[in-house]
């Protein structure tokens, strides 16, 4: 669909998914704050959090004491970097070992609905979504993986994608990165966030955890704090591309998400000062990490030889699995080779401009080659 018709669509509202407490925890935030041209919509969205709050609330009645005593044996395994470094496609590897656990759409759009009601969830969230990515053409089935970030925001205000929906105050949910010298919220996040993982390991059955979100890479520190034995694989790529990926991704994602009109060369800026933001925050916590539980995965090298990648990945950070499962990943990997037609992203003088003028210290320091513009 092209971005002049993105505003008909409904069916993909992640607000649809938050708890009705939490929607109007984030239009208080928000100053209620909706644009005419987006307010159908809005009222999707409501309707729906309205139809279903009672499963809601069943499920929060059966599943909450449970939640809070399910005991994590094994810390999760996480996969940081910036958008559009490989991660999606990492992570639908990973699914495929099936000794481990991970976030499909469905725990991540009908988080507080899945435990109780996985046939109805899973129904629902596969008349919603479409067939494929509209950044990315990948396909969006409701058992694929995606971010942890989408289940927090259905009952938390620290949800980063919430920016997504109401871009006008995308600055407030930047703050949520890194929660700089916000200690009472950073321990609030903490709290939600561990209480999430654990209701993603009771829905998983004890198993371990891989988890994929570039929110993360801001919290490191904290992610220690809570798993201290987390194991981490760091993904990175040629800037110049990551920005251009990157501008198309949040095109999109604004889009098919938002409630406001939104400022496409502030968008633009953010993407220049997260990028930094993240790379400063990873970067001076990436010590905090031992060698023997962190593995960096050049973009390139991956796409090249994914199967070869995984399989050093596999070895490096001592994660169980590959043996019994990498057939089945080695296949998957073979049909994207063969099947998959990626998105060819224009480097020109623009973006040269802006990646040299804004990220050129860690063009640098990841060994990517400088572009210069043509004029």
């Amino acid at each position: 669909m092209g971005k002049d018709k993105t505003w008909l669509v409904v069916k993909e509202e992640p607000l649809a998914g938050y708890s009705l407490p939490n929607i109007v925890k984030v239009l208080w935030d928000n100053k209620f704050e909706v644009d005419l041209k987006y307010f159908h919509r809005f009222l999707y969205a409501i309707g729906l959090s309205v139809i279903t709050s009672p499963l809601k609330v069943i499920q929060k009645l059966r599943f909450h004491r449970k939640i809070k005593k399910t005991e994590i044996k094994e810390d999760p395994i996480f996969i940081i970097g910036h958008y559009r470094t490989g991660t999606t496609y990492l992570m639908t590897l990973m699914a495929y070992d099936k000794s481990k656990g991970y976030v499909s759409n469905t725990e991540a759009y009908a988080t507080l609905m899945y435990l109780g009601f996985p046939k109805l969830t899973k129904w629902i969230i596969e008349a919603s979504l479409p067939d494929v990515r509209p950044m990315d053409n990948v396909i969006m089935g409701a058992e694929e993986p995606t971010e942890e970030e989408y289940c927090l925001g259905t009952f938390s205000k620290y949800g980063y994608y919430t920016g997504f929906i109401f871009p006008k105050n995308f600055d407030l949910y930047t703050k949520y990165l890194t929660f700089e010298g916000m200690p009472r919220h950073r321990k609030r996040w903490k709290k939600q966030f561990y209480y999430l993982v654990q209701m993603l390991t009771l829905g998983h059955k004890g198993k371990q955890l891989f988890l994929k979100n570039p929110v993360n890479s801001y919290r490191i520190k904290g992610i220690l704090e809570m798993f201290p034995k987390a194991k981490f694989i760091h993904t990175y790529r040629d800037p110049y591309k990551v920005y251009s990926s990157t501008v198309k991704f949040f095109d999109e994602v604004f889009g098919i998400y938002t409630l406001q009109k939104w400022d496409e060369e502030k968008m633009k800026q953010d993407i220049l000062d997260n990028y930094k933001l993240l790379y400063e925050y990873q970067d001076k916590d990436l010590h905090l990490i031992p060698e023997d539980r962190i593995f960096h995965m050049k973009y390139e090298e991956f796409i090249k030889n994914p199967s070869e990648k995984m399989a050093e990945m596999y070895k490096h950070l001592k994660i169980d699995g590959w043996d019994e499962y990498k057939d089945d990943i080695i296949a998957y990997a073979e049909s994207q080779r063969r099947d998959y037609v990626p998105n060819v992203h224009k480097t020109d003088d623009e973006v040269i401009r802006r990646v040299n003028g804004n990220w050129n210290e860690y063009r640098k320091k990841y060994g990517y080659e400088k572009l210069l513009p043509s004029n």
